[in-house]
């Protein structure tokens, strides 16, 4: 279920305003007026909400749901469970997406739509004792901050943030959608819990899916200048105890950092990886989506890692492989090119 501190609802709907508004077909038996209120991964969905499946990819979990109702193109509604309404549809991602987005149309927002902010600090912000707020930051409704903290000139804090003690938040930053622990630090320009990149290609162009979950930095995090940090796009995004990040990061939605990781500068995650303890990852690595990297992996600069890794070794090179081998050939192409330039200027002799 989307956090209310940072989501206003505006269900309930009932299937046959889903079905109508996504196209979707309601399987024979179905009571059209069954009110769903919420969206939901599949994994997660509870009675009265909805959620999608689009691949053969995720049956298993598709015949386990405990979803009200699931978009589902006809080759997987023979396999949706008794209990749970199958909607038909040839592209059940675009369908929910347009669910989600009739759910929740100002998803993005700082503040709720029915109270524009008029004030610097909202009265509803809780701010501990000794926490200084610099001139030209902008506190939202319903944010809580620790004690001895410290907000920056020209820091925004969207609803519902929470921020914990003595954490230091740098100017210009911006947070919405993030619950922050102990200890932190936010440098300069960082931007935590904006929109992840999701959108579904259509007839009529790209359709956005609404980010609907959350940042959650653990105590002791470091995030460095001009860092990026999407929110999650159903579930969160969450950073491990004491990771350290540097300038210039990109991490995508849903992705999971572990404790004590080292993100080096430029490092672009896509999303949904899960990234175990102690990694790892020198300047410019790129990350593919949907990837495990075990716990005490090292890349070293510029990798591209394009699938999972086995935990307690280093990797190298693009794609990313043990850097024992990657060495071994790059050594190997060195030598090639060196014999290569020696026949050519013995030829030229």
């Amino acid at each position: 279920m989307a956090d209310p501190r940072f989501y206003d609802s505006t269900g309930p709907l009932s299937l046959a305003q889903i079905g109508q508004l996504a196209s979707a077909a309601l399987v024979t038996g179905a009571d059209p007026g069954t009110l769903i209120h919420d969206v939901a991964p599949l994994d997660r969905a509870t009675a009265g909400q909805i959620s999608f499946c689009d691949t053969p990819r995720f049956l298993g979990t598709l015949q386990k749901t405990q979803a009200s109702a699931v978009f589902v193109t006809s080759k997987l509604a023979p396999s949706v469970p008794q209990n749970v309404v199958a909607l038909v549809c040839d592209r059940p991602t675009l369908a929910f997406a347009k669910t989600a987005t009739r759910l929740y149309p100002d998803a993005g927002s700082l503040w709720p739509a029915s109270q524009p902010p008029v004030l610097a600090i909202a009265p509803t912000a809780r701010i501990g004792a000794g926490t200084i707020v610099a001139p030209g930051a902008f506190i939202g409704e319903g944010v809580e901050i620790g004690e001895r903290a410290v907000v920056g000139p020209g820091a925004v804090i969207g609803r519902g943030v929470q921020i914990g003690h003595a954490t230091r938040i740098g100017p210009h930053v911006s947070i919405s959608h993030a619950l922050i622990g102990d200890n932190c630090i936010v440098h300069a320009g960082a931007r935590i819990g904006q929109d992840g990149f999701g959108y579904v290609n259509s007839a009529s162009g790209h359709f956005k899916i609404p980010q609907l979950g959350r940042v959650i930095l653990q105590d002791h995090v470091e995030v460095g200048a001009n860092t990026a940090i999407d929110r999650g796009a159903l579930a969160d995004t969450v950073i491990g105890e004491g990771t350290k990040i540097d300038n210039l990061v990109q991490i995508g939605h849903n992705n999971h950092l572990g404790r004590h990781c080292i993100i080096v500068s430029q490092v672009g995650m896509s999303g949904s990886c899960d990234i175990e303890d102690f990694v790892v990852m020198g300047g410019q690595v790129g990350v593919a989506d949907h990837l495990k990297i075990g716990k005490g992996v090292q890349v070293a600069a510029r990798g591209g890692v394009t699938r999972s890794l086995e935990a307690g070794k280093v990797y190298g090179g693009f794609p990313a492989k043990p850097v024992e081998q990657w060495r071994r050939e790059v050594a190997s192409l060195s030598r090639m090119g060196k014999a290569g330039k020696t026949k050519t200027e013995a030829g030229n002799d």
